[in-house]
């Protein structure tokens, strides 16, 4: 809708640019049908002009490329502001919303608004059309019901329509209305001539096509400017053609004042009477232009040029990428990580290509990224993304170790390529290739709150895209912890993103680094249940400090706790769980697992385990008459207190 908004607002820009032209070069010039030509091709082309597509590059960095660059700025500008009347339009083009991990302006407008402001003016433009439509079919159909009730006459290869209505002579196509009842034979031999000269330069079909082009344009004053200058056009023409033919200039212009008193006049057609007399007689005792005048016809092709400047795609995209040497369209000098320094909400940072794939990875708002994952061609100087039924063809330009995209209304934003060994490639096969686990219990987390990532797939290990060995895990996470903001690092959580066929052995050495680095927040990056490709969120866990103290089974008994222990294998606990914990005010739940249980398992069970107890939650609410997920924190804690999510684990085969 807003693309459509965006059109709309367009053609209105661009139909001002031309009336603009004719109200400075041309309106007050006597070549009539030079200005009935302009006028008319003015309407069609404010339509036709934003929808054309030219390509051409300004290669140059001199005035003309700085103009076009202003140009694309001011076309960026209003058409965001359009844009904000339509929230699905400010979704970013690059982002999958399915799952809750983000949270970015348009899903929260859609979610206010039930109807978009774009909508509205869509619709109030739809009914606008309807309704001018119908008024034309109208008269169409009222000079249909003239012609059935009168007689018509042949003369001269005319159409000869005698009416007894008291309406000015006028013509429409090939007929010609006249009611001699009114009109002395002199009159009526000066008004067969005028009406003549309407028919015979087809007059009414320009009418027709100016009537069907302002219902496009109803709500454009513009519009109705133009097509009544269009018909003062057509009088001055066939006032003109009246005294050329020898009618005496005074009688003739008597009769225009007689007639003009007489009776109103008729939409859609040329009447007679139609136009003030004081201009048409004005124009009548006026010399032709000159010579010099007429050079002035010569200002269309400045203001033809302007349109196509600012309204086609000519200056779209390819001029802002002007290293044209460099430029290259073998896919393999693409392949590979490309990342940005620019921040900023929806600011797609990185960028990963292979032959046949690009992935794209946007931030969005404070709430970390969004993932997108592209099916790539490429053609000279040009990104083919396909996502489905959509197609996003971006410009580019590579330059040694430098890509240069141009995203549209992002506008252009410079990556440089990732030397390093494994490092974003490495993030590329966390995302993309690599199996993670499904869950049904994530929640987004906040980018400024994530300390690192570290990514696990088979034995490889990397920390925000930098290999790294285990035995160095712990001093590198010491040093990340030292280094970030203190006044938040307590309350910061390391991402695990890890394959789910990943060993349990090689997690928990990631596990006792992280306690013994003192990071106790984990968060276990995951995909919605259910939702194939839906964006990346996690699972969160709290680890014990180091001063912990392991009680055995017998010590938790005599504390006065119940234990509700879990098997090493994942499986459907979940009914017995939550019988135990509405009968129990204080227990602890122990999860016991070895090196052979599978990473997939060891989520599996614990998202089924925070699900339980979280129905147990939603059940206590909804009994007390509340609904706990619109509970604020503070009514939340109650709950949470009631049942807790007291888990232990144990890997049976390690200390």
């Amino acid at each position: 809708m807003a693309k459509f908004l965006i059109y709309l607002f367009e053609s209105g820009l661009c139909l001002s640019l031309f009336y603009l032209g004719y109200i400075v070069f041309f309106r007050k010039e006597t070549y009539f049908t030079f200005n009935r030509f302009y006028l008319l091709g003015s309407m069609i082309l404010a339509l036709t002009v934003p929808l054309i597509s030219f390509p051409f590059d300004l290669t140059n960095q001199g005035y003309l490329h700085e103009t076009a660059n202003g140009v694309r700025q001011f076309r960026n500008y209003y058409e965001h502001l359009i844009q904000l009347t339509d929230p699905g339009a400010l979704a970013d083009p690059m982002a999958k919303t399915t799952g809750g991990q983000t949270t970015n302006s348009s899903q929260i407008i859609s979610k206010e608004s039930i109807i978009s402001i774009s909508g509205i003016l869509i619709s109030i433009y739809i009914l606008g059309v309807l309704f001018f439509s119908f008024r034309l079919f109208y008269l169409i159909g009222g000079i249909r019901k003239m012609l059935r009730r009168a007689k018509i006459q042949k003369d001269n290869g005319m159409n000869l329509v005698l009416i007894n209505d008291e309406v000015p002579s006028f013509s429409f196509l090939k007929w010609i209305f006249v009611n001699p009842q009114i009109l002395k034979p002199e009159e009526f031999e000066q008004v067969l001539t005028h009406e003549k000269v309407h028919v015979q330069h087809k007059h009414s079909v320009d009418l027709l096509l100016a009537h069907i082009m302002t219902i496009f344009q109803w709500f454009n004053p513009l519009t109705w400017r133009i097509q009544k200058s269009i018909k003062t056009c057509h009088e001055y023409i066939a006032d003109r053609q009246v005294v050329l033919q020898g009618h005496g200039l005074f009688d003739y212009q008597s009769l225009l004042l007689s007639q003009l008193i007489s009776i109103r006049s008729v939409e859609l057609v040329n009447n007679f009477n139609l136009l003030s007399i004081k201009k048409r007689i004005a124009m009548m005792n006026k010399h032709k232009s000159g010579r010099w005048a007429q050079l002035k016809a010569i200002a269309v092709v400045p203001i033809l040029l302007a349109a196509f400047f600012f309204f086609t795609d000519m200056t779209s995209r390819s001029e802002t990428l002007n290293l044209q040497d460099n430029i290259v369209t073998d896919t393999n000098e693409l392949v590979g990580s490309w990342v940005s320094n620019e921040t900023g909400i929806n600011q797609i940072q990185f960028v990963e290509i292979k032959p046949e794939k690009l992935l794209a990875v946007t931030t969005v708002g404070n709430n970390s990224l969004n993932i997108t994952d592209y099916k790539l061609e490429t053609k000279k100087k040009k990104l083919i993304l396909k996502d489905g039924d959509d197609i996003l063809k971006l410009d580019y330009i590579i330059n040694n170790n430098k890509l240069t995209i141009d995203w549209g209304l992002k506008g252009k934003v410079d990556y440089l390529r990732k030397i390093e060994t494994d490092s974003y490639t490495l993030m590329d096969e966390g995302f993309q290739k690599l199996n993670l686990p499904y869950a049904t219990q994530l929640n987004p987390y906040k980018k400024e709150m994530i300390l690192c990532t570290i990514f696990l797939s088979g034995d490889i290990l990397t920390i925000d895209g930098n290999k790294c060995s285990f035995s160095e895990l712990e001093s590198i996470l010491t040093k990340l912890r030292s280094s970030a903001d203190q006044s938040k690092v307590d309350k910061m959580s390391v991402l695990l993103n890890i394959d789910k066929d990943a060993s349990m052995k090689y997690v928990d050495q990631i596990k006792t680094a992280l306690r013994n680095s003192n990071n106790l927040k984990l968060g276990y990056l995951a995909k919605m249940e259910g939702k194939e490709g839906s964006d990346y969120m996690a699972l969160f866990n709290l680890l014990p400090p180091l001063d912990a103290k392991w009680l055995e089974k017998e010590d938790i008994a005599k504390e006065g706790i119940s234990l509700f222990e879990i098997g090493k294998k994942h499986n459907d606990f979940s009914k017995r769980l939550k019988e135990f914990t509405k009968s129990n005010t204080k227990y602890v739940m122990l999860y016991e697992y070895d090196n052979k249980t599978s990473y997939e398992d060891y989520i599996k069970t614990i998202d089924l385990v925070y699900k339980t107890i979280n129905d147990n939650r939603k059940e206590a609410a909804f009994f007390d008459g509340k609904h706990y997920e619109n509970l604020d924190y503070e009514e939340q804690k109650e709950y949470r207190k009631k049942y807790p999510i007291t888990l232990t684990m144990k890997n049976l085969d390690e200390n």
